[in-house]
């Protein structure tokens, strides 16, 4: 039970509050997606939605406690996709490519192979002490990165647009490599991801639903989220709380992520997108054409 001891530092330990008071609570909003969906047309529908979305973050976490090291790596490799499509903003396919592996890499297997001494206490307090297949993946991933990254170089020399992407991927795998590794997360999950989730989310709502709804809503489910993960923390005693505290934070918040990139990255963007689509094209007639 002590093999796993962790001591965090006052920092880290208010990284940690950060993402869980910050970053955490921009999952909320996956009930307004849903609603914007069609989960908010009956009682039935949006009973159905939190049903499944509860279930699968279930299975997640039966799935960490049952292969906690390979569900540590997967959790890891969806992040990356997930953090990725948040941030690229390229138009053509390859610098899009290029931007989602390296912007959703750096600040998963980037922090990882920067700050491999401090991050592998943590993983092992994660993964029971398997957290081997998670450091070798990135020991693989980071060499392949620094080439990709010379290559975005390039394509940033060519096309001006991509430079203040790259200036900020630049700028972040600096300060990844300065920080400890929780700091350096929690500034990239809860300003730079958080708040371009945030902005385009509201972006695509904010025509569809009232503020007061969307927000009153994504209070109901951030404070459903922190009282069972305070439940949680206040009923397990193992003697290492601060192992205790990463855990729940991070098992939870791949138990969340899972259901949340499916919403988000799978089903909103198809279907505002097919939606768009649909719309009908309305030609203005004047007089003059009836004429």
């Amino acid at each position: 039970m002590m093999t796993n001891l962790i001591l965090l530092d006052t920092a880290s330990l208010i990284a940690l509050l950060f993402v869980v008071l910050i970053g955490l609570p921009h999952g909320a909003f996956d009930g307004a997606i849903a609603n914007h969906l069609g989960a908010g047309r009956s009682l039935a529908a949006g009973m159905k939605f939190i049903a499944i979305y509860c279930a699968v973050a279930l299975l997640v976490i039966a799935i960490w406690l049952i292969a906690p090291g390979l569900t540590l790596t997967l959790f890891l490799i969806i992040s990356m996709i997930h953090f990725g499509r948040g941030d690229a903003a390229a138009e053509s396919q390859p610098a899009l490519l290029i931007q989602i592996l390296l912007h959703g890499g750096l600040p998963i297997f980037g922090i990882i192979y920067l700050q491999q001494d401090s991050v592998t206490p943590l993983f092992n307090a994660l993964t029971d002490g398997s957290s081997d297949l998670a450091l070798s993946l990135a020991e693989i991933i980071a060499p392949l990165m620094t080439a990709m990254t010379a290559l975005y170089v390039l394509l940033a020399f060519r096309d001006p647009s991509l430079r203040p992407r790259l200036a900020e991927f630049i700028l972040l795998a600096i300060a990844f490599a300065a920080l400890p590794p929780l700091i350096g997360f929690a500034v990239y999950f809860c300003i730079i991801h958080t708040g371009r989730h945030m902005r385009r989310i509201w972006h695509m709502l904010s025509s569809s639903a009232s503020p007061r709804g969307v927000f009153s809503q994504a209070a109901g489910f951030t404070i459903a989220s922190w009282l069972v993960g305070a439940a949680v923390f206040f009923g397990i005693d193992s003697g290492n709380p601060e192992a205790e505290l990463l855990k729940i934070i991070f098992i939870g918040l791949a138990a969340l992520t899972v259901p949340h990139m499916i919403l988000v990255d799978g089903f909103f963007p198809r279907t505002t997108v097919s939606k768009i689509a649909r719309q009908p094209i309305r030609v203005k007639v004047t007089q003059q054409d009836d004429e």
